[in-house]
């Protein structure tokens, strides 16, 4: 299973928002790998889009660790995010009973 999580925060959160990634854990519990890529948003402040795989089967459990890791930061006035689940294109393909070579 793969998640996308996009987050964005104010422009003057950021270092009580470096501060807080800092506290978190390096590991979290069924993830496998965890790619995090920032970017500026103009007025909005910040993004970041946070690419996470976790073991398929325990897609469920992941979910449940990942977001546990960004309950703190729910207490961050302006601090958004968006959890999205994703499938691969062969998967998306397989789903209308076609094939992608």
């Amino acid at each position: 299973m793969i998640y996308m999580i996009t987050t964005s925060y104010p422009n003057h959160k950021s270092i009580e928002v470096a501060k807080l990634y800092l506290k978190q854990p390096r590991k979290v519990q069924y993830v496998k790998k965890w790619r995090i890529f920032n970017t500026y948003a103009g007025n909005d402040g910040l993004k970041q889009y946070h690419l996470i795989y976790t073991e398929k089967e325990k897609a469920e459990d992941a979910f449940m660790a990942i977001s546990k890791y960004f309950m703190p930061f729910h207490q961050i006035e302006g601090y958004h995010i968006q959890i999205e689940s994703l499938i691969g294109v062969s998967d998306g393909y397989n789903l209308i009973g076609m094939k992608w070579e």
